[in-house]
């Protein structure tokens, strides 16, 4: 793979073609594809221009916008390989805006800001200088997006491409730089590559992934650490659980009894964490097993190293969900039933910011319910329309789509507050939310509703 790792603090030189510091210091003069130098600036931030909302009121948001910024876009998801969709704008307690401009017939520049999410003051700002891209694609030399670190904290991943020309006897090389910053601006990690082939690698909890078909996957830490390989494919990863390189589940399907079971394994040693086999059942799954039919089971994403359990008796659809830690598959709660109609296409689930509520919709409809206790706070009626959670910020408000159209309910009895919201709001980690419209992007403060 021929990788060259560089893992600084914030403020040295991240690589021959980005540099951070004060007042846009230069850096070496590499040359992303032959153009003038891409350089990364952080600099007192100016006041940021004020479009005026001209949308609708969300319940749940300040009647004014705290502040806004002009028009422009948003990155992308670090794990997706489709980088075309620029639409995820917030990053933690900070806000992200990126922009591609011509500045002269041949090249064009990338600028990726960092923005305090309460001020909209800049925390840390990007500029490359690339060649000119032809549509309204996304600059192939340079992109920001948004990820997590190995803790499962939000970060923002920059990509950059660094073309060095020829020079003497040198020959012409291309690395491809990956860093990834906390929300604050500070400097996580960075890692460089020989050629240009991980602009598009998925990375997911700090790590770049290449997933084989059959043939096992390769983990690489952006930073500290060393490549580990496994024998997880691309359809193992596709169930993994938890933060770091995670876990993944592996069905064990028994006709003596009917049984699917599933086993915890850690995605790069392929270790055993756990099975259901050899863990207790809900009791009221528990007394549906016979010398015949024991139990299913099947393991989802909640948050962090916590994640969700679901359990039915075999052959049956109603579910038993639990909340589990994934290293030990200890019970943390037990929660409501749920009927499952056996599709994911649409799964939804929205955790509310101190992680003790949760709405999910797994199957016939959405529950709510406290995941301390396990108590069961609401449940969607059989007559009404299909509600998929989409964010709980802690505002007694719950953004769902209610058969694909946005709109807010009352977290607590989902009782309907308005519909038709076009631009679902994106919320920050400290209680703010960001509106994309076609005047600009505009943050509001959260408010109890």
């Amino acid at each position: 793979m021929n990788r060259k790792r560089t893992t600084v603090a914030l403020g040295l030189v991240l690589s021959a073609g980005l540099v951070t510091g004060c007042s846009g210091g230069a850096g070496p003069e590499a040359k992303p594809g032959g153009g003038e130098t891409a350089k990364a600036t952080e600099s007192a931030s100016a006041a940021p221009k004020s479009p005026v909302y001209q949308g609708k009121p969300v319940p749940g948001l300040a009647a004014k916008p705290a502040w806004s910024a002009e028009e422009g876009n948003c990155a992308s998801k670090a794990y997706e390989p489709d980088t075309g969709r620029l639409d995820v704008c917030t990053v933690g307690d900070a806000v992200i805006v990126t922009d591609s401009n011509d500045r002269q017939s041949d090249v064009s520049t990338f600028t990726a800001r960092l923005l305090d999410a309460k001020s909209g003051e800049l925390r840390k700002k990007f500029e490359f200088t690339v060649p000119k891209q032809d549509g309204s694609s996304p600059p192939t030399f340079a992109r920001a997006q948004v990820a997590e670190w190995r803790d499962g904290s939000p970060a923002l991943l920059v990509r950059n491409r660094v073309d060095t020309p020829a020079s003497g006897l040198k020959k012409a090389t291309t690395q491809t730089v990956l860093t990834m910053y906390a929300p604050s601006g500070e400097k996580l990690g960075s890692s460089s590559f020989d050629g240009d082939t991980h602009m598009i690698t998925p990375v997911r909890y700090g790590y770049l992934e290449e997933a084989g078909l059959s043939q096992g996957s390769t983990f690489t830490p952006i930073g500290d650490g060393e490549p580990q390989t496994s024998e997880t494919t691309h359809i193992d990863l596709e169930r993994r659980v938890g933060s770091g390189t995670g876990y993944f589940s592996q069905e064990d399907i028994s006709f003596q009894p009917s049984a699917r079971w599933i086993t915890a394994k850690d995605v790069v040693t392929g270790r055993k964490a756990w099975s259901t086999k050899d863990l207790a059942p809900p009791a009221a799954i528990a007394k549906l097993v016979t010398a015949d039919k024991a139990t299913t089971a099947r393991l989802m994403p909640f948050q962090g190293d916590k994640v969700l359990l679901g359990w039915s008796s075999y052959g049956d659809s109603e579910e038993v969900m639990t909340l589990v830690d994934v290293k030990s598959g200890r019970r943390l709660a037990e929660g409501p039933a749920i009927e499952t109609n056996g599709t994911i296409e649409d799964d939804g689930l929205a955790i509310s910011p101190d992680g003790k509520t949760a709405v999910v919709q797994y199957g016939e409809g959405a529950v709510a319910w406290n995941t301390e206790t396990g108590k069961e706070l609401w449940r969607q009626a059989e007559d009404e329309v299909t509600i998929r959670p989409n964010a709980l910020p802690g505002n007694g408000v719950l953004y769902a789509y209610l058969d694909g159209t946005g709109a807010a309910l009352d977290a607590r009895d989902k009782k309907l507050l308005t519909s038709g919201i076009e631009e679902m709001p994106q919320f920050t980690t400290n209680g703010y939310a960001t509106v994309r419209t076609a005047e600009g992007i505009f943050v509001f403060a959260t408010q109890p509703v």
